[in-house]
């Protein structure tokens, strides 16, 4: 029988991987259709960042949930496994 136990630095190297893909699995994905670059607001807690999504551009935003206000004024709640298109300012989901 072999031992496989994995001690120290490579486990630690594994764990922060898987910890990183699931982050990035559970992002909400936001695709720009229209034909200008649209800005959105997003609040995480009591954070405000603003996102340019370039047209045809995808962007991931809000991992762990936010708030999100579209450029045509709607506001929409994500829990960070959405598709989301820009269409017209405003966001529809998939």
């Amino acid at each position: 029988m072999v031992n496989m136990k994995k001690t120290g630095f490579g486990s630690l190297v594994m764990i922060a991987g898987i910890l990183a893909g699931s982050a990035s699995a559970l992002a909400a994905s936001v695709l720009n259709s229209d034909s200008t670059a649209q800005t959105l607001v997003v609040t995480e807690g009591s954070s405000k960042q603003q996102v340019t999504v370039q047209p045809g551009e995808t962007v991931s935003i809000c991992p762990s949930g936010c708030f999100v206000t579209f450029p045509n004024g709607d506001r929409e709640a994500l829990t960070g496994n959405e598709a989301i298109t820009i269409l017209n300012g405003g966001g529809t989901h998939k």
